[in-house]
Formats: C-alpha cells, structure tokens, sequence
C-alpha cells in the first residue's frame, strides 16, 4: 500500500518538465537526459535494448475482429522488445545535432500476422543549450520524426503518438511526420547531484495524436565510477488530459538504476522500468483500447499503458573529434599530450615543447640550446662548470680552480706578470717580478697615496689626500689645512683660518674676525660691512628684529621698531594732536576724535568765567558734565590746570580750580580721582583738562 501511495505521488508532482523517449539518449541520466550539450567536435554513440512484455499476454482481453464479432483470447505471452540506435554531434559547446532509429521486435500473437521485427521512425533533432551563468542548466530541443516506421507489424503501440482516434493505430509507427519541442532543466547540485527534468509537446500530422512528453530525475554522483539514478517519465495524450478518469491509464514508468562510467568515455546503463500496473493490478478498465489492421481484417483489443516491469540496457561511448586548441600550440586538446604549453613554445606533434639538443631542457628555458649530446647540463641547460670559472667541465683541465680567479682557454689560473695576483684581481698587471706587491698586484704603498712606503715622507697620509712627490698633503696657500680639506684655497699668508681654510668668523655672520666692529652678533642676523646689524631706518632696532624697516627718522619706536601709538587709536604719537584720546574712539588724521564731546582739550575751551572772577558761566556746567560723563566711562583720573591773567592771575587761577574742584567733588570725584593746580600767568589764561591713568 505504501509503494502505491509513493507512486502517485511521484506521478502528481512531476510537472511537465522535460526529458527525451528513449534510453541513454545523453552523458547522463537513462530515460531522462540533462540539460548538457557535447563539447563542439565530440561524437555520442548509443545503443540500448528494453523489453515490452512482462510474462502476460500482451492484450488484456484477447482481440475481438470488427467486421465478423469474432473473439480471440490470448493466454500466451509473446516476446515483444525494442532497442534502439543513436548517435549525437556537438556543432558547438551550445548546439548539439541527433539522430535516433528505433528497432522493435514482436513476438507470435495467435491468429495474427502481426509478429517480426521492423525499424521505426526515425527522429533528427537539434538541441541547444542556454548558458545562465548558475549552476542551473537550461536547454530546448526541437525534434522531427519521420514515417520510417512498418506499418504492418507489430502489436502493442510503441508511443502514445502511434495511437490513431479514427482507428488506424499502428504498433511501429506514427503512420505520418511528427515534430516535437521540448525543454530541458538541469540542477547541479555542487557536483555530487543531478536533477535533471523535461517537458515538451508532440503533434503529429493529419489525423495523429497531440502528446505532452514528461520526466524528472535525480542522478547521484553523477561524476564517480558509479551513478545512481532514478526517474520518473511517461507521455500523455492532450485529448485525455480532460478525463481524469482515464489519466492514469497513460503511458508513465518509474525508472530506478545506475550508470557505469568506464575509461575512454564509455559507459553502461541498467535500469528497470516499473509500471504503474505493478501497484495497481492489471485491468481491464486500466487499459488503453486501441485498433488496428492486419491484412484485411480489423482487430481490436486492450493493452496496458506500459508493462508491469521491464528491463532497459544500453552502452554509450563518446568520442572527441574537436578541434579546439586551448593552448594555441598548433595542436588540437583531443592530440595535445601538454595541454598547457605556453603561449609562443615551439612544440611537436604531440604539443609538447621540444629539446633540441636533447639535453633534458625545454628549449624555452634553455639558455645553450646547442650544447653537445651527452653533456651534463645545470637546470638552464647549460654545461655544467662546477668551479664556475667560465670553463665547461667538460673542458677544464683545472677543475678546482679558485672563485673568481682570472683563467685561460684550459680552466687554470692566468698571471701574466707572474706577481702572484691572476689577471683578474691584479689592478697592476704589468708589475716587474722582482717588486713586492700587495693583493691587488701593485707595489706596496701602505697610505695608498700613490707614493711607494720607500719615498713617502708622510707615511699614514688620509686615503684620498692629493700629495706630492714626497707623499705630503698638497697646501697651496700654507695656512695648514690640505687643498682637498680648504674651502679657501687662496687664503693670505699668516691669516688665521678656521678648520676649512676660510679666515675665522667667530659670530658666522659672513664678515670675518679681523673686520668684524660688532664680533658678537647674534647668528643669521643680516650685517653691514663692518659686521654690525643692519638698520636702514636707523631707528636702533636690527632689520632682523624690525617689524616696521622704514620708520621716519626721529620718531619714538617700540622693542619691535614700530612709531609708538601711546593712546593706541591708530595714529601713531609723533603725528597724534591729541595724544591721550579715550579707548575705541572713532580719530581724525591727527589722532583727534571725531566727536568734540570726547576730546577734553575742546571741552576745556568750553569751561569759561566772567570777567577776571572765579565765577563760571552757566555753559561751564554742562562742560563739567560732560567731563564727569567720560569719567564715568572711561574710569581714568583727572587733571586740572587753572590759569589767570592780570595783577592777581594766581590768586584768581586758585579760585577758579576751586569752583571747578568744588563742582567734581559734589559729583562724587573727590581728590582721589581729580588733581587741581593753578599756575597763574604761567601759562595762557584758560582751563586746561588732562586725563590719566585711562583703563585701555
């Protein structure tokens, strides 16, 4: 029960996905191909075999002729097979051409002529394949079948396709041209399955039958020695897909198997097919009824969609005609026995680099590629000079000559001077033998000055010193310090000199001790010609240290050389009128603000008496107002100068800085904030007013 159930399940859920009738019709799967195509150039051969009969009668009720009544019942079982012959060609990797003849054998039916075996109809077809870039494959195929078939023999209807609604079925043959499309949907799944499905749709000319061809299948290790498999396939007239009744009376098998890859492409298919039957029982009313003719009568009969059980069998060998060429040797992959050469090698027929003069070594590495036959060559194919003096083994008759020593043609040491010293290491090859000389072949000179020890009288000179012709330190201008030490070489004699040869300068400021008027000047300052500073603006202040070079002459400066601005309004005390002027007041081009009211001098002019008395106009008032306004803001102290004309001038300037005084004081600037003086006819009669000590 519970393989029946299995069974329809498998049956209901397999959509009509595709795969081809037929066996071993690709590299994988039995009945139901993948989506692949041949590799261009590659050829697929396939031969398989399959039996029909199952050990019953191939007719469920017997036959009955249609035109006498007569019944005939079969109890016998006749040998009923099939098989065919294929063969595949891959166009390119995506386009693969087909050709399939089927064979098909039937056994005696009793009272028939209807037994034999026959070729079938001969399918061509083209499939090409979809690259999707995932390992999912798709591939569609269009198919052509030709009437090729007998229609004499046979008994039991190979394909749904061969049934005829008007009563002319045949067991062999459609009886008409036939066309198919079908699609193809293959899943990798990383290499170790394969789902491979098909679903296409069949038509066949004039008063043939429409049929929708089916199959799912899984192939596990599709890549190993062994492959299991099992599929599931059938075909479905498109005028029953309406009678559910009968839908199950359709030609469908479950396919279980294994495929055997062999060497050199060639595998073998087993499968058994189990009929739907096989869980069902056989029935009559399971059955597809059918009719035909055999010679001159008309029979009909009953069979079931496909046998309880049968057994398929096929071989398939594939071989490579391709003329791809991955290396671009000139050698097709199919011949090449070194597919991977290197772009540009010179290889032979076989595509493997060539060794010219046989020494082991690919012509592309080797850098001697005439090297004698039987020579030991190194890994560049070269021959092999273990003493590495140039000389090949093979001719060195001194083959243990030191590294680096000069040889002749024969591999022994070169000293043409015979000084000791091979020619290679000897800087003075033409030494007389009778001198003593150092490694280098040149006669002994131990301070290498190029004054032998015997007449060098300043033994020790510094390697690379010029000497002259007694070994001593060249000094041109004989201040003691050698030409190739003295920066100054021209320097006067008795001059002190420092360690470079160039007169002393002790402050470095170019201007050497013996000129120097200002010896101690600070470094990187610029100086005049006696070494003192530079001052351009004769301000006191060095350039260096001069934010403002161009000063007027005369005028006050600050540490940084800039004209003083006391009262900091912007102009500068030696051109301010107005040198005291209040924080952040707007000034004239004379340092005087803009505003009378903030300028003390104009507000002093403002504060009158009458007469030669001490007693204030009544303008004074709001002058001295306007005095306490600013104190109050600005928060400075005050000075007051008072002075007077006339016989009693000091006696009256005292009065009048009183009232002024007295004034202020009751205005809350008591003597603390405000200094009076009276000067008398000191100075011109009037009130002068003079802010100190001003918060900035």
């Amino acid at each position: 029960m519970f393989l029946r159930k299995l069974f329809i399940c498998l049956s209901l859920t397999a959509s009509l996905l595709y795969a081809q009738t037929g066996i071993g019709f690709s590299n994988h799967g039995i009945r139901v191909p993948s989506a692949f195509t041949l590799q261009q150039g590659f050829v697929f051969f396939s031969g398989n075999f399959e039996t029909v009969s199952d050990g019953n009668p191939l007719a469920m009720d017997g036959y009955k002729n249609t035109e006498t009544g007569a019944k005939t019942d079969l109890t016998d079982q006749a040998a009923s097979s099939g098989g065919s012959i294929q063969v595949g060609y891959g166009v390119f990797d995506f386009l693969e051409l087909g050709l399939s003849l089927p064979l098909y054998y039937e056994g005696h039916v009793t009272g028939t002529s209807l037994d034999g075996i026959a070729m079938g109809d001969l399918q061509g077809r083209a499939k090409v394949n979809i690259p999707l870039g995932l390992p999912i494959y798709l591939s569609f195929e269009g198919s052509a079948y030709a009437p090729t078939g007998n229609e004499d023999l046979g008994f039991r209807p190979r394909h749904a396709w061969f049934l005829n609604e008007y009563g002319n079925s045949h067991a062999y043959t459609a009886g008409n041209f036939s066309v198919a499309g079908t699609a193809f949907l293959t899943f990798d799944f990383f290499g170790l399955l394969l789902w491979n499905n098909y679903g296409g749709y069949l038509t066949t000319l004039g008063d043939g039958a429409d049929v929708v061809l089916w199959g799912s299948g899984f192939e596990l290790f599709p890549d190993k020695m062994i492959s299991l498999i099992a599929e599931i396939s059938g075909e479905m007239r498109i005028g029953e897909l309406n009678k559910f009744s009968t839908l199950w009376n359709e030609p469908a098998r479950f396919t279980p198997g294994l495929r055997l890859h062999l060497p050199n492409r060639l595998d073998i298919l087993v499968g058994a097919d189990i009929g739907i039957d096989f869980l069902r029982g056989r029935k009559i009313k399971n059955g597809i009824k059918l009719s035909r003719k055999d010679k001159e009568q008309t029979i009909e009969y009953s069979v079931p969609s496909v046998p309880e059980i049968g057994f398929a069998f096929a071989i398939t060998k594939t071989l490579d005609f391709s003329w791809k060429d991955s290396d671009r040797d000139g050698v097709a992959d199919r011949l090449d026995m070194c597919p991977g050469s290197s772009f540009g090698v010179v290889v032979n027929n076989r595509g493997c680099p060539v060794d010219q003069d046989q020494d082991g070594v690919l012509n592309i590495v080797d850098d001697c590629p005439d090297t004698p036959f039987g020579i030991e060559v190194d890994f560049l194919g070269c021959p092999v000079d273990e003493d590495k003096d140039g000389v090949p083994d093979y001719r060195d008759k001194c083959p243990a000559t030191d590294s680096g020593k000069a040889v002749n043609k024969d591999g022994c040491v070169q000293d043409s001077d015979d000084d000791g010293v091979d020619d290679n290491n000897d800087l003075c090859p033409d030494t007389s033998p009778e001198e003593q000389v150092n490694t280098s072949g040149c006669p002994i000179d131990d301070d290498h000055d190029g004054v032998l020890n015997e007449k060098d009288k300043c033994e020790g000179t510094p390697k690379g010193r010029s000497v002259d012709l007694e070994g001593c330190p060249l000094d041109y201008d004989h201040d003691g310090v050698p030409d190739e030490l003295d920066k100054c070489p021209n320097s006067n004699v008795g001059e002190y000199v420092d360690e470079n040869g160039c007169p002393a300068d002790t402050d470095h400021d170019g201007v050497p001790d013996i000129k120097d008027q200002c010896a101690d000047t600070p470094e990187g300052f610029s100086v005049d010609m006696t070494g003192c500073p530079s001052d351009h603006d004769n301000d006191s202040i060095p350039d260096d240290l001069d934010k403002c070079p161009n000063t007027v002459a005369g005028a006050p400066v600050d540490s940084i050389g800039c004209p003083v601005d006391t009262d900091e309004d912007g102009v500068a005390d030696y051109l301010d009128k107005c040198p005291n002027t209040f924080p952040n007041v707007l000034v004239d081009g004379q340092g005087c603000p803009y505003n009378g009211k903030l300028n003390l001098a104009v507000i002093a002019k403002q504060i009158r008496f009458k007469g030669g008395s001490a007693n204030m106009l009544n303008s004074s008032y709001t002058a001295i107002n306007d005095v306490i306004e600013l104190m109050r803001r600005y928060k400075f102290n005050l000075e007051v100068t008072c002075s007077a004309s006339g016989a009693n001038a000091q006696a009256v300037s005292e009065e009048r800085a009183k009232a002024i005084g007295d004034v202020l004081k009751i205005k809350g600037f008591g003597p603390d904030k405000v200094k009076i003086e009276a000067v008398g006819a000191a100075a011109p009669a009037g009130v002068k007013l003079n802010a100190v000590d001003i918060q900035r």
